[in-house]
């Protein structure tokens, strides 16, 4: 059985690091710099979920997945935030744009928690909220 396709898009190269080295073991991980290269490999290939940084240059992680939401319904989005934008995340979240977000600096076990249960909510399981 092969692993679900993840694509990791960030500007720091540490951070697509960080995430690859969290995500490997259960996803066939994907790196990016940037939007528009998510947005060409998505137009490329299929993936199960997108994680991404909020703050990039020319395009936001948020504008991102409201340009891809509707092409993609099926894929997990996910968003990563060292800036508390509540408003605009919870805005997001009603829209259905995204899934789920991680607050910087990440916790490997919190990013590993939120991308499996939101990919297991999207295929249908109930929602089961963390434990901490």
């Amino acid at each position: 059985m092969s692993k679900p396709r993840l694509l990791v898009v960030d500007d720091e190269p540490d951070m697509l690091d960080f995430v690859e080295r969290v995500m490997r073991r259960r996803y066939d991980v994907v790196r990016v710099a940037n939007g528009d290269e998510a947005l060409a490999a998505l137009a490329a290939g299929d993936f199960d979920v997108v994680i991404t940084d909020q703050k990039m240059p020319r395009m936001s992680g948020l504008e991102m997945l409201d340009r891809i939401a509707g092409s993609h319904p099926r894929l997990v989005r996910i968003l990563l935030s060292g800036f508390t934008d509540m408003p605009d995340i919870q805005r997001a979240i009603e829209r259905a744009i995204l899934h789920a977000y991680v607050l910087k600096p990440v916790d490997s076990m919190k990013l590993l928690a939120a991308v499996d249960q939101a990919y297991r909510v999207r295929d249908g399981a109930p929602f089961e909220p963390p434990t901490d």
